[in-house]
């Protein structure tokens, strides 16, 4: 019980923080519990930055959703992390790719291959970082929270996502990453999120990450559970870590995905930020899979409330972990 005390009994106070925020969420603007919290991350899942949503016609481009997501973000003082999906039907059915299902159903795209003409993702990828850029040309009306973080597609080890070879995937993340930062020196590319570290996904990832490491900033990884509930006790960051060190790769960790499953949630946190993890974005309150309980996210909201903005942690016991603050003071939370 002094455990729970020591978690839930902090300031009630919103806590709002600007860039250096330590927490997100998955975003969906359908569904008013996944809309993300105020002052933090948020990860629009599959979101709205999809080329097949935006350019449905070739030539034809349309902003409304993506707007509606940049606008609700301005007003709640949001940090964008957009992801990218390189697929729009009428482009794909020039050269007679073959329909795929994906998880996100008919609002998503029939087709999930390699882009027919990598020119004309160019137009699409061009315009869409344009509007968002903040340059004052060419913006979004009102855009006053400029996008800079954007992750080039999800999870391409998974045919649900990306049907395409492994090259072809390193293809298109090179070539976005090389025309975003074109079009705006100051973007920071994160690698599409690694699914887990099962042995599957470190095959995958073994042979790609070398092949991409110089056109990303950060790195990601993702923990869903599957339906048992089963988890990793720090997210996946230590054997992301542990892989990224053997390939003499020194980025920054992000998880970009989070659920819980039977994990305790603020253990769970605490040794994944240990291990390395700079930013956790949790999978939202009403995301698809295990949920978590209404007691745990009322622990995880606290910890929020009482240690975003960090600098460093460190643990100092098996159930103790040190937080340094901004200000350089220092919390100690038990786990």
């Amino acid at each position: 019980m002094k455990k729970l005390l020591l978690i839930i009994t902090i300031s009630i106070l919103t806590f709002s923080v600007n860039a250096d925020s330590r927490f997100g969420d998955l975003t969906e603007m359908r569904d008013e519990r996944m809309r993300g919290k105020d002052g933090k991350w948020v990860r629009p899942h599959p979101g709205p930055f999809i080329w097949n949503g935006i350019e449905k016609t070739q030539g034809v481009f349309s902003w409304e959703q993506t707007d509606k997501y940049v606008v609700y973000a301005q007003e709640h003082n949001q940090k964008t992390l957009a992801t990218i999906w390189p697929h729009a039907n009428w482009e794909q059915k020039l050269c007679k790719r073959r329909k795929a299902s994906s998880p996100f159903g008919r609002k998503f795209t029939k087709y999930l291959s390699k882009p027919c003409s990598m020119d004309n993702y160019k137009i699409f990828l061009m315009k869409l970082v344009d509007r968002y850029d903040g340059d004052g040309k060419n913006d979004m009306p009102g855009l006053t929270k400029p996008i800079k973080h954007w992750q080039i597609m999800n999870e391409p080890e998974f045919k649900m996502f990306f049907k395409g070879k492994e090259d072809e995937f390193v293809e298109i993340f090179n070539f976005s990453s090389e025309q975003i930062r074109s079009k705006q020196q100051d973007a920071v590319i994160v690698m599409a999120g690694a699914a887990g570290m099962f042995p599957e996904n470190k095959r995958f990832w073994k042979s790609a990450l070398p092949k991409i490491k110089n056109h990303f900033d950060i790195a990601a990884i993702h923990h869903i559970t599957p339906p048992d509930g089963k988890c990793d006790k720090e997210l996946w960051v230590d054997e992301f870590s542990s892989l990224l060190k053997n390939l003499d790769i020194n980025k920054p960790i992000w998880v970009t995905e989070a659920m819980m499953g039977k994990c305790r949630v603020i253990p769970t946190y605490v040794k994944a930020f240990a291990s390395g993890a700079e930013v956790i974005i949790d999978v939202g309150a009403n995301a698809p899979g295990m949920k978590m309980s209404k007691g745990a996210r009322k622990k995880l909201n606290a910890f929020i409330n009482e240690v975003d903005g960090f600098k460093s942690v460190n643990l100092i016991s098996k159930k103790e972990a040190e937080f340094v603050m901004e200000d350089s003071s220092k919390k100690i939370i038990e786990f």
